[in-house]
């Protein structure tokens, strides 16, 4: 199995993935109470969003593909998962990442009208009151104001079908791998459910939040083995608290 770059011709693989990923998660089950009766709905909204992350600036996407000589091979390559990193800061690593075009700039106010469409007059599947509640709780921009620079895991999906078989541990690795190419920590946010694969990689819990009964919210960070405690200082069970710097 190997990583290659997103393209747009993997989007349709890549929605099927987020849609069965997501199927059974408790924070997608809280959001979106009605996305058994309007499936059509979600997959739609999913779409869009996963259409804004490839023009998104300063974003990477990444799949692993399947080749000859993997476990269930079937003749020809397969996307098994995926994963977008966001290079977040205003240094000039970040401006180097952040290069943009203006066809990119037209495609992104396209879709941020067509998203904007969708919530308003097309969406059956999410609570919008729920959704709003989710946005003022988690404030992961907030809590990682402190680290600066950073690369932050934004949204990681894998086929059901091969769970289980390191696919998420190559992805993380694989952010990983660019965020200590720059010196960098990486973090993300998680639910309970998707810790354990975190912390198998070296993230640390440096704050949860109850956004619902049905959902914690849990925000991670790692940084590079080189550069150790600039960022975090540990405080035990896979936990540690941000170091306060300035810039």
């Amino acid at each position: 199995m190997y990583i290659r770059p997103i393209t747009r011709e993997d989007l349709p693989r890549i929605g099927a993935i987020t849609s069965q990923t997501f199927e059974n998660d408790e924070l997608f089950a809280w959001l979106y109470p009605n996305k058994d009766k309007h499936p059509d709905d979600l997959r739609r909204y999913q779409m869009i969003r996963l259409r804004s992350r490839i023009v998104g600036v300063g974003q990477l996407g990444f799949v692993t593909v399947t080749e000859e000589g993997d476990t269930g091979w079937k003749g020809k390559p397969e996307i098994t998962g995926y994963a977008f990193f966001v290079r977040c800061g205003d240094d000039e690593g970040a401006k180097r990442w952040k290069m943009d075009s203006l066809s990119r700039k037209l495609e992104r106010k396209l879709l941020e009208w067509e998203l904007w469409y969708e919530s308003k007059f097309l969406d059956r599947a999410s609570d919008n009151v729920r959704m709003k509640t989710y946005t003022q709780l988690s404030r992961c921009d907030y809590y990682f104001k402190s680290i600066g620079p950073r690369w932050h895991l934004s949204i990681l999906g894998v086929s059901p079908q091969h769970q289980r078989r390191g696919v998420g541990t190559m992805l993380v690795e694989h952010g990983q791998k660019i965020a200590a190419e720059e010196g960098l920590p990486l973090t993300l946010e998680s639910s309970v459910v998707g810790r354990k694969l975190y912390t198998k990689s070296g993230f640390k819990i440096v704050h949860e939040s109850e956004v619902h009964t049905a959902f914690t919210d849990v925000l991670m960070a790692w940084e590079p083995e080189q550069m150790k405690g600039r960022w975090l200082e540990e405080v035990g069970e896979d936990r540690a608290k941000i170091n306060a710097l300035e810039f």
